[in-house]
């Protein structure tokens, strides 16, 4: 037995939620920093491209010229402005920081810390199958769209697949790509079977991790955003067109904030709960006890290989059940979002 192998073994919720957490406090700069590389040039280009849109479209010789080719024109270099932003952000921030803040979280869940640039030297072999896979998983969600929209059948179980598949699935082919030995379709293929293993208590948590991060994100922005405007409202001095970059300028600025603040802790989570299903279902808590030292001295390169090859059938019976039980529930939690925002707009109206 190699004595110097942290012990991991399965948790509790609550122990999962503690270890993530105290995971990101204690190396808080650390995974800022990792994240912190591609994310904040790209958003802050981003900004600067809204913020230079916003002002052209609200010119006032602009809008009184309404010239139909000028329009046409910004609006095909937002398009390809767009465009560009998109790729560059699925490389680097999805691709690249993503593979190196899963490696580096991984490596100091298994006291084998590394620094922001070993963890990007570390993720040469990973970082373009993470890339291929999540392309992948983006072209099947894709299709699973046009699936849910067929009568009956694609009614029952698409909305149902298409959740599994953004909350899970997706969340989890980061540490599989990055920890794995293994394909592109092996590795979708694979984050398929662990998020299968728990498949509602993984629902429940997935859920969590999202209203956390609209908690966190979202609703701050949502929220500075009506407080400028208000503000704005009671300045006549400020023009309209400057009130508008001003809100640009200032609700991305505060969302890259929150946004480098949640990514990494959300990623960190996501990690923490690989380890968890490995040892929960493949004993890889024993694994890495057993393994000789020379496997796990080194930096964390792969996990000990329990059983990757599927033996069971991408879709099975309970499969569909579960799936079909999902795209009930998910109807109807959304109906209910539905009747509430329009309870809510319709007591707006009503001035109470």
């Amino acid at each position: 037995m190699n004595e110097s192998t942290p012990i991991i073994r399965p948790m509790t919720l609550g122990e999962i939620l503690d270890k993530a957490i105290r995971l990101y406090r204690q190396n808080f700069l650390k995974f800022i920093g990792i994240f912190a590389i591609p994310y904040i040039p790209l958003v802050l280009i981003q900004t600067v491209v809204s913020v230079l849109y916003t002002s052209a479209m609200l010119q006032p010789n602009f809008l009184e010229q309404a010239d139909p080719t000028a329009a046409m024109g910004i609006g095909i270099a937002t398009i390809i402005g767009s465009l560009i932003y998109l790729v560059a952000n699925f490389i680097l921030v999805s691709g690249f920081a993503t593979a190196a803040l899963t490696r580096a979280v991984a490596n100091n869940y298994m006291d084998k810390p590394i620094g922001i640039l070993d963890s990007y030297r570390a993720i040469s072999g990973s970082v373009w199958k993470l890339v291929a896979a999540l392309f992948l998983a983006a072209l099947l969600l894709f299709v699973l769209i046009f699936w849910a929209m067929m009568p009956l059948v694609g009614w029952f179980s698409g909305p149902g697949i298409i959740m599994f598949l953004s909350l899970i699935v997706i969340p989890m082919i980061a540490p599989v790509a990055s920890l794995e030995k293994l394909g592109v379709r092996e590795t979708l293929r694979r984050a398929w079977d662990l998020g299968r293993s728990r498949f509602w208590w993984l629902i429940g948590y997935s859920i969590v991790l999202a209203l956390l991060g609209q908690l966190i994100v979202t609703g701050p922005v949502y929220l500075l955003s009506a407080i400028l405007q208000g503000a704005f409202a009671a300045l006549a001095e400020i023009s309209f067109e400057m009130q508008s970059v001003l809100n640009t300028l200032l609700t991305s600025l505060l969302s890259l904030a929150l946004g480098l603040l949640y990514s990494p802790l959300q990623l960190t989570m996501m990690t923490v709960v690989y380890f968890d299903l490995r040892a929960r279902s493949e004993g890889l808590d024993l694994a890495l006890q057993l393994a000789p030292p020379d496997e796990t001295q080194i930096e964390l390169a792969a996990l000990p290989e329990i059983s990757t090859k599927a033996s069971t059938p991408l879709l099975t019976g309970i499969d569909i059940g579960r799936f079909a039980l999902l795209s009930l529930v998910g109807v109807m939690l959304f109906g209910c979002y539905f009747f509430f925002m329009f309870m809510v707009l319709g007591l707006a109206s009503l001035g109470l």
